[in-house]
């Protein structure tokens, strides 16, 4: 398992310009605990909007790939099919650059140790711009607060070995009732049972297999 620092500070500048106070590995083991099931579910999805460098982000993906190891190990493709379906699951926002940047290094770098120790061997080039590409998509800089219709994030569906994108604003999806209690970009019903707002995508795409995700994309 690859440690998560138990700093909390980076620095007092950071502190003091930006609010940054990092949450510690014991912290974060003991919130994901009262989501237990979730946080072992390859697909339940999860948002962390202020997500620093990843703490939380790379803990619920230890505890994704560990069911995508225990289910999955013995068939290459499932296996990376399913491990891109937890990826996928993995949402988050930073207001800086650098956090952003290193919270998908970590996971990454998680993802390709896990393959590895499931599979006994590396992934290829290809499947390794596959995997950075999703948490590209996924793991974003912006601001959670103030600036939502600047965050555009992707729904990824699977559909046997193909995913289905679909591109929608952080402001869209705050229109949703209880949007944070709720599976994200899941289809809401009132009490009454009839629906309620369902957010339009900005932009749409056919579905693709898994592994054709980065062609004619900058990954």
């Amino acid at each position: 398992m690859i440690e998560v620092p138990e700093i909390q500070v980076k620095s007092s500048d950071r502190v003091r310009n930006h609010g940054e106070v990092l949450t510690a590995r014991r912290e974060v083991e003991a919130m994901l605990d009262l989501v237990k099931n979730d946080s072992e579910n390859i697909s339940s999805t999860f948002l962390e909007p202020a997500c620093g460098d990843g703490n939380f982000l790379v803990a619920i993906l230890e505890r994704k790939l560990k069911t995508v190891t225990s289910r999955y190990r013995t068939k290459k493709t499932d296996f990376e099919v399913q491990m891109l379906l937890a990826l996928s699951s993995i949402y988050g926002i930073d207001l800086l650059e650098d956090n952003v940047e290193q919270a998908i290094n970590r996971m990454f770098e998680i993802a390709i140790k896990t393959y590895k120790e499931a599979l006994k061997v590396y992934p290829d080039d290809t499947y390794k711009k596959i995997m950075k590409f999703v948490l590209k998509k996924n793991i974003l800089q912006g601001d959670s607060l103030n600036g939502i219709d600047q965050i555009v994030f992707t729904q990824w569906k699977l559909v046997g070995y193909q995913f289905k994108r679909e591109e929608y604003s952080f402001s869209q999806i705050n229109q949703q009732a209880e949007f944070l209690n709720t599976p994200l970009f899941a289809s809401l019903i009132s009490d009454s049972g009839e629906e309620v707002f369902i957010p339009q995508p900005l932009k749409a795409y056919p579905l693709t297999h898994y592994r054709n995700l980065v062609e004619g994309e900058l990954a």
